[in-house]
């Protein structure tokens, strides 16, 4: 007969779980407090197997009430029900030497029952590696000569584009199987109650050097994939932390396993990562947006992307912070493609609010998802946006003169290009610009000038002639005109000299 208490503030909840196992398969409730002192004072006289407990009790906490059970030996084995999933709770459980940690809206009758079997076995066959309460020891002593690293897993089905995560923590089976690996080979502890993902912690003795806990850091996880590869239709990919004795880093080790597991990002077929700290200085390039509408322009951004992630991975950039630059320079391509096109309102804020951008990239579970979706999006946007330049009888006329700014462009060479008369041609142009032919394309000369000015390696006659404006002064005086400001003023912002 296993011998157990129930410990909880709340009498209905005390007497649910009273009814769910008293007198159930070989399970009897010895006592039922609604205070942790009361129950200290029953088991200092009656001997118990397992203590059930809230943490949030009055006079004396959950967590406070495990301690005492451990410093006194006054049970075997120790439960907690609880309502809160916070990490600091699951922290404090494991250190104070908690065997099982349960939310109380996932309680059961039958995970009751099997979870009380499954601590008393183990705390009867007294085996050190599989419980919380012994792969973090009570003494302060003892966890100093032990090293632990902490294991974040997810598991992904498929191949390629198609991979998908699935969700480990719904699987029960899968719980309990890793958990069979783990006590037979003495590797460590599963855990799982901390917002629904589990992690693993390996334990490993004081005398291990870091190439040693490396070592078998790899063959632990090779004989997990090997017990668990017919049970599951895909693969399972661990992040680790960095190794680590003081029980008050396991935050900060949890965060470093989840930080090391998302790198699988730009890795996705291997199965295996180290958390180490990386380079936060990198920073995306822009996109290329010339010739995007011609037949190469989707190849250029595809190599370009490519090439941008190839890096990205070699630094080993949070993919988070990679997601947010990666929005950002998108759009921004896609809105200069457009301004450069001179393409209508209706148009341009169809695809500046383009949400699906946003959440495929948000959403994208590695490299090869992210790709394939985003050029999908960005083949569309470029079909449109070619259709539409197609069909616009003005569109050929602005294109034509981003392309050759720094000739000298008639007024008959374009009227003729848009198929119209001189003054057909003028008026639909100030209609549709609100400027006349000069004006526009002075603007345009001007923007491109300003790119170039930031060079001081460039004169202002290589500026002028590259631009279309007939010598340096016009160039000055144009300059002045429409930006407020002379060519100097604003070439002192850029001066790489200083």
């Amino acid at each position: 007969m296993i011998r157990t208490i129930v410990v909880d503030d709340e009498i209905l909840s005390r007497i649910g779980i009273q009814s769910f196992i008293d007198g159930k398969e070989e399970i009897s409730v010895s006592g039922v407090f609604g205070e942790a002192l009361e129950a200290i004072d029953f088991l200092r006289e009656n001997p118990v197997d397992v203590v059930i407990t809230d943490i949030e009790m009055s006079e004396m906490n959950g967590l406070d009430f495990i301690k005492v059970i451990r410093q006194e030996h006054l049970a075997q084995g120790v439960i907690i029900l609880s309502c809160h999933d916070d990490f600091s709770y699951a922290q404090e459980a494991i250190a104070n030497g908690t065997d099982s940690y349960i939310l109380k809206h996932n309680v059961t009758e039958e995970k009751l029952i099997a979870e009380i079997k499954k601590v008393y076995k183990k705390t009867q066959e007294n085996n050190p590696g599989i419980h919380i309460r012994t792969a973090f020891p009570k003494e302060a002593e003892q966890t100093e000569e032990e090293k632990c690293v902490i294991g974040m897993m997810k598991i992904v089905s498929g191949s390629g584009p198609e991979q998908k995560q699935e969700n480990l923590t719904e699987d029960v089976m899968l719980i309990h199987l890793l958990e069979d690996i783990m006590e037979r080979n003495k590797m460590g502890t599963v855990f799982a109650p901390y917002n629904k993902k589990i992690f693993t912690v390996f334990r490993f003795s004081k005398e291990c050097s870091e190439n040693e806990i490396v070592e078998c850091l790899k063959n632990n996880i090779l004989l997990i994939e090997k017990n668990v590869k017919q049970y599951i239709n895909g693969k399972i990919i661990f992040g680790l932390s960095t190794c680590f004795s003081d029980l008050q880093l396991m935050r900060e080790k949890y965060e470093e396993a989840e930080d090391a597991l998302q790198l699988s990002f730009y890795e996705p077929e291997k199965g295996c990562f180290y958390y180490k700290k990386r380079n936060n200085q990198w920073k995306l390039p822009p996109f290329s947006v010339s010739d995007f509408t011609k037949l190469q322009g989707l190849e250029k951004f595809e190599s370009e992307l490519s090439g941008m992630l190839d890096k990205a991975g070699f630094y080993e950039v949070n993919v988070g912070r990679l997601k947010e630059s990666l929005i950002q320079a998108v759009m921004l391509m896609m809105y200069q493609v457009m301004k450069d096109n001179d393409v209508e309102e209706d148009f341009a804020n169809k695809w500046n609010s383009e949400v699906e951008i946003i959440s495929v990239i948000q959403s994208a579970q590695n490299r090869n998802i992210l790709c394939q979706t985003l050029l999908n999006i960005l083949g569309r946007f470029q079909k449109e946006l070619k259709d539409y330049l197609e069909n616009d009888e003005m569109s050929a006329v602005f294109h034509y003169i981003g392309q050759h700014l720094n000739e000298n462009i008639s007024l008959t060479e374009l009227a003729k290009l848009a198929r119209m008369s001189i003054p057909s041609f003028c008026k639909k142009f100030k209609d549709k610009t609100g400027l006349t032919m000069v004006q526009y394309m002075n603007e345009k000369r001007i923007e491109k000038a300003k790119l170039l000015l930031k060079n001081r390696k460039l004169s202002l006659e290589q500026v002028a002639e590259m631009t279309g404006f007939s010598n340096a002064n016009y160039l000055i005086r144009v300059f002045k005109k429409m930006t407020g400001q002379t060519v100097s003023e604003y070439r002192k912002r850029f001066d790489i000299s200083e």
